[in-house]
């Protein structure tokens, strides 16, 4: 008994010392979503390790510190093709202590592969390169949380070269963006039936996505005029051109738009 009382203040003190060494330091949250993608396929299954961000700590200018994040599920081959009219999958969340995140890197793994007609065709990675770098300026500030957009844009990563047999070339294209700031384009197409691209162009640049299987597309942009232009991808309707403006923070939903048969 003498003993088990003599220890009693010293695991008090333990327990104190504990207390003050948690991190007590401001933080912002930062959330890492994946977006967009095609449905020129059936499927398309990307392999997502993770991601791994560039970070110059407040008041360490100079010093870029690598915080890797890691896509948590057991399962990481993720259909990225489902991933459509405003769908998106959370890839990575953490709290961050102040700083700059000044770039983001994707880290793909070997699994990727195309469904078509129930065939499956391997994707392989260019050079065997796993990671994809992109440049990012994002200031945190504490108690902000943020939304970090990747762009998987398989209209552009993915080309046939040649339709018979199929084959295919993967290189992997994406962006980068902060969702802070900007506005989205919400719509419809009809028929449903369709399967759509759709460019929204500004400047001579542009980004695309396609509809879901209601026929819903979302696009999330800079504020500023762009032009939609939505191809049917299909010979017995029409081409459509619409202008529209995207407001900071803000949705612009557009009325339904029914492609014209010729």
């Amino acid at each position: 008994m003498k003993r088990f009382y003599f220890l009693l203040p010293v695991l008090f003190a333990v327990l104190i010392l504990s207390c003050k060494s948690f991190d007590e330091s401001p933080k912002a949250l930062v959330n890492v979503l994946l977006i967009d993608a095609p449905a020129t396929w059936d499927s398309v299954i990307v392999e997502i390790q993770g991601v791994e961000l560039d970070f110059v700590p407040d008041g360490r200018d100079g010093t870029v510190e690598k915080i890797f994040l890691p896509y948590e599920p057991g399962d990481k081959e993720v259909d990225v093709s489902q991933l459509v009219g405003g769908v998106a999958l959370p890839v990575a969340r953490s709290e961050i202590q102040m700083g700059k995140i000044t770039g983001i890197t994707l880290r793909l793994g070997t699994e990727n592969a195309l469904f078509l007609d129930e065939d499956r065709y391997p994707l392989s990675l260019p050079g065997g390169n796993a990671d994809y770098s992109l440049p990012l300026s994002v200031d945190l500030e504490q108690g902000i949380s943020y939304d970090l957009i990747l762009d998987f844009d398989l209209e552009k990563s993915i080309q046939v070269v040649n339709a018979s047999p199929l084959e295919l070339d993967f290189n992997p294209t994406l962006s980068a963006f902060s969702g802070v700031g900007r506005g989205d384009i919400s719509g419809t197409t009809s028929p449903t039936s369709l399967k759509p691209v759709i460019y929204a162009i500004q400047a001579g640049d542009s980004t695309s996505t396609h509809t879901n299987s209601s026929g819903g597309f979302l696009f999330r942009l800079e504020p500023g005029t762009y032009t939609l232009y939505l191809d049917p991808k299909n010979t017995s309707y029409a081409d459509t051109v619409l202008n529209v403006e995207v407001k900071s923070g803000s949705t612009t939903t557009l009325e339904r738009i029914t492609f014209a048969r010729k």
